[in-house]
C-alpha cells in the first residue's frame, strides 16, 4: 500500500486566483491599449488641425498675393490704356494741326523764336541770350492746356539762313526740357532741305 493515499491537493482555489489575475492583466492591458489609442487619436487630430491651419494660412497668403498681383497688373493695364487714349488724342490733334511749331527767324539781325499751334500764334520773342531760350520755350509749354500730357512739337528753321550756333542752342534747350516734360516729342525740320 501506498503511503500517500490519503493526501489530496485542492487546486480549485489556485485556479480561481490564476484566472482572477489573468482577467486583471487583460483588463489593465485593455485599458492601456484604449488609452494609447485615445492618445494617438488626439495626436492625429491635433496634427491634422495644425496641418489644416497651415494649409488655410498658406492658401490665404497665396490668395492675397494673387489678388495683389492681379490688382497691380490691372493698374498697369489701366495706365497703359490711359496712355493709349492720350496717344490717340495726340495723333488726332496732330491730324487737326495742333502740333506746336517753334520756328527761328531773324529780324534786323536779331534771333526771334515764334510759337504757333493750330494756326494760332502763341508767342514771339526776341532771343537776347542763350540762357533765356529754354525759359521762353518752358513758358510757352506751360501755357498749353495739355502740358502734362503728350505734346508733339516741331522745331522749324531754314538751314540756309539760320546760324548753326542758334540752331544748336535751341536744340539743347529742347533736349533740356525732356526731364520736366516726359510726354514731349520733338521733330527737327530744316526747310532748306539740308540737315
Amino acid at each position: 500500500m501506498s503511503k500517500n493515499k490519503g493526501l489530496a491537493i485542492e487546486l480549485t482555489s489556485l485556479l480561481d486566483v490564476i484566472l482572477i489575475m489573468l482577467f486583471w492583466v487583460m483588463m489593465v492591458s485593455s485599458d492601456k491599449a484604449d488609452k494609447a489609442e485615445q492618445d494617438a487619436d488626439a495626436r492625429v487630430a491635433a496634427a491634422n488641425a495644425q496641418a489644416q491651419q497651415q494649409i488655410d494660412s498658406a492658401v490665404e497668403e497665396a490668395n492675397k498675393n494673387a489678388e495683389k498681383y492681379i490688382n497691380e497688373r490691372l493698374a498697369e493695364q489701366r495706365e497703359q490704356l490711359d496712355m493709349l487714349d492720350e496717344y490717340i488724342k495726340t495723333v488726332e490733334g496732330f491730324e487737326n494741326g495742333e502740333m506746336l511749331s517753334i520756328s527761328i527767324t531773324y529780324v534786323d539781325s536779331s534771333e526771334m523764336l515764334s510759337f504757333t499751334r493750330a494756326g494760332e500764334q502763341l508767342s514771339s520773342v526776341v532771343v537776347t541770350s542763350y540762357s533765356n531760350i529754354e525759359y521762353e520755350i518752358r513758358r510757352v509749354l506751360d501755357m498749353l492746356p495739355d502740358r502734362n500730357g503728350i505734346i508733339l512739337a516741331a522745331f522749324i528753321y531754314d538751314g540756309n539762313t539760320a546760324l548753326y550756333r542758334d540752331v544748336q542752342a535751341v536744340r539743347q534747350a529742347l533736349e533740356g526740357l525732356r526731364k520736366d516734360y516726359s510726354g514731349i516729342y520733338f521733330a527737327y525740320i530744316n526747310t532748306s532741305g539740308q540737315s
